[in-house]
């Protein structure tokens, strides 16, 4: 049987994270035998559901990060220990950059880097300095090694950056369609009409691009975040004046209740790399406005659907959208969604077995 190693950092409640929970689930599914290895050991996502291990390498936080790359070579010593314990690993998938640099010090035939975010875009918001530190330790990282990118216009962007790679190709995050539609089915107590952002508050999410764009609208339609409820985030909502129109409802074991009876899925970000939630949505069958990021967005939203992007960073155009999608009748179709079903990437995947 092939052993299958996925590392991630934690399991504290980002889209990546959730993505790799789901390679993990998508190759057991399949009958591979595979472990999920997480950094520092923290969980927001409800992991009982799940058969394979799950083994993180300390005891809480991220305790080595301060150490830089001695910290990163520690705890890739604690991986490689752990890994020969169980076995022999057929292919290790590495996922965000703090992970890779820890799986960069492991010495094996056959492992993939994912890229799940636009660097490019991510670096133009640094200072110069930042920057140009920043892209270093990204060509360092995957220099002569395998890259996966969730978005097939992140590999033109890695080329720009000059990130020399062995290879590079784009496999889709994997969605389970069927369990995704039934946790849909679950029972909302919400009577009134809302929109929702499923994103973490984040400065790349731009909330306050979104909560501009509310104050724009014409609706009153109630907006619903499913993100912890911080300070900033509250103070934020205060300073738009928008306590009545906004709700904070924090992390959900189980958002697809709310995607499913959502009368519309906003997301505001300037910067993404494929957004989970936007797919999600659709496969529930509710509509999506997003803003045009360079990565991600204009992948998904294909066909008719592209009407509903709007530019980056456009509080009015988005204002403008949201209303127009809160009149319409907007179809959805399920055959254009098939590319991101768990079968259709398991096939990817398993190649990549036989490329060794």
């Amino acid at each position: 049987m092939k052993r299958i190693g996925i590392v991630v950092t934690n399991l504290a409640g980002s889209g990546a994270e959730k993505v790799a929970l789901a390679q993990a689930k998508l190759f057991e599914d399949n009958n591979f035998s595979v472990v999920l290895f997480i950094l520092d050991n923290v969980k927001k996502y409800k992991t009982s559901e799940y058969n394979f291990p799950i083994i993180p390498l300390s005891k809480g936080k991220d305790v080595y990060k301060i150490l830089g790359k001695a910290g990163d070579r520690i705890y890739a010593k604690i991986l490689k220990s752990k890994m020969e314990k169980i076995g022999k690993f057929d292919l290790i998938i590495s996922n965000l950059p703090r992970a890779d640099r820890v799986v960069k010090y492991l010495d094996h035939e056959n492992k993939y880097f994912v890229i799940h975010m636009s660097y490019k875009t991510e670096l133009e918001k640094f200072t110069k300095k930042r920057a140009k530190k920043k892209l270093q330790v990204y060509q360092w990282l995957y220099k002569n090694e395998k890259l996966i990118t969730v978005a097939k216009s992140i590999i033109p962007e890695l080329d720009v950056l000059n990130i020399d790679y062995l290879e590079a190709k784009t496999i889709y995050n994997p969605f389970d369609f069927e369990s995704i539609v039934e946790k849909g089915k679950e029972v909302l107590d919400m009577a009134e009409p809302y929109m929702i952002a499923p994103s973490a508050f984040r400065r790349q999410k731009r909330y306050d691009i979104l909560f501009e764009a509310l104050r724009q609208t014409k609706t009153q339609v109630k907006l619903i975040i499913l993100a912890a409820k911080t300070k900033e985030a509250q103070a934020m909502i205060q300073a738009y004046g928008l306590e009545n129109r906004v709700e904070i409802l924090g992390f959900q074991q189980n958002p697809y209740k709310y995607m499913k009876h959502a009368k519309l899925l906003v997301l505001s970000s300037e910067r993404e790399g494929l957004p989970t939630v936007m797919i999600e949505s659709l496969i529930l069958g509710t509509p999506v406005v997003s803003t045009d990021c360079p990565t991600g967005p204009k992948e998904i939203l294909v066909g008719a659907l592209s009407h509903w992007l709007v530019p980056v960073n456009d509080s009015a155009a988005l204002a403008k959208k949201i209303d127009e999608a809160l009149e319409s009748s907007i179809e959805i179709d399920m055959n254009e969604l098939e590319r991101f079903s768990k079968a259709s990437i398991f096939e990817q995947y398993v190649k990549l077995l036989k490329e060794q």
